[in-house]
């Protein structure tokens, strides 16, 4: 009798195991798409609060309203606050191209303004810079976007060619199967990092010969670490933008207007924080 005991009580066990292995489920694979829904119609709502000590104008709170205005196929375009522009850095950026996934990368194209106050006519076209990679390793660069290009502007009434070199480049941070991102609990966040560092030189005439000079030495002028969540879409954006003038023209501005009457540097710290959404 013990042997039959013995017996059904392992028919038993291997009896239930066999079930609870066929009730088990597997968590989906999850894609880029995930990360950024692109139903036309889903909208977002950021809080955006801005703080400088520097420049004034740049200490303010609103909010920013992001919604689809066109999909086709993996691409869609987003816009803000009914064509007028995004508030927030980088929703500022989301809305100046188009963005379009694959099955594992959120990648955007566009053209951006310089994230700095000089006047300049051209704007710098981006192709392909990935936002989010999924397979990539945590730490590791996704994209480098390198470029120049020559413009002429007024410094105190003078007008100087200038050079300016940018690069653009994104990192995967991390993915995290949880994560508390502005005071709450979700699942499958992702983090990145964007950076875009800035040079410029100029040449200023002197007795009839031209100097070259550094007006911008290369510096990081853009920061923004962001938090995409799993059906959701951006959560939360931190930026960092500012500059620093070179001693050189420091130097020219205090020489041609006895003063400087603008900032030779500054710094702008910024939170966009998802408040609301509707995903269609």
């Amino acid at each position: 009798m013990r042997h039959l005991y013995l017996f059904l009580g392992l028919f038993i066990f291997f009896n239930c195991s066999s079930e609870d292995n066929e009730s088990e489920t597997t968590d989906p694979v999850l894609t880029a798409s995930d990360f950024s829904p692109n139903s036309e119609g889903s909208y977002w709502l950021y809080n955006v609060d801005s703080t400088s000590s520097d420049l004034p104008e740049m200490d303010f709170s609103s909010i920013d309203s992001l919604y689809i205005v066109s999909t086709s196929n993996a691409a869609y375009i987003l816009e803000a606050n009914n064509g007028i522009g995004a508030d927030g850095s980088m929703n500022s950026i989301l809305t100046s191209g188009s963005l379009s996934t694959t099955d594992t990368t959120l990648i955007y194209s566009g053209a951006l303004d310089l994230p700095i106050d000089i006047v300049v006519d051209q704007a710098l076209e981006i192709s392909d810079l990935i936002l989010i990679d999924l397979e990539a390793d945590n730490g590791s660069v996704l994209s480098t976007i390198e470029g120049e290009f020559t413009e002429t502007i007024d410094i105190q009434g003078s007008m100087i060619p200038i050079n300016v070199n940018f690069e653009l480049f994104s990192a995967k941070e991390d993915l995290y199967d949880s994560k508390i991102v502005n005071g709450v609990s979700y699942t499958n966040v992702y983090e990145g990092t964007l950076n875009f560092n800035l040079s410029v030189t100029g040449t200023i005439t002197i007795f009839g010969f031209g100097q070259n000079i550094n007006i911008i030495e290369s510096q990081n002028i853009l920061s923004i670490k962001y938090y995409y969540g799993a059906n959701l879409g951006l959560l939360r954006a931190e930026s960092e933008q500012g500059f620093e003038l070179a001693p050189e023209v420091i130097a020219l501005i205090d020489q041609t207007s006895g003063g400087n009457e603008f900032p030779s540097s500054a710094t702008v710290n910024g939170v966009e924080a998802l408040i609301n959404y509707v995903i269609y």
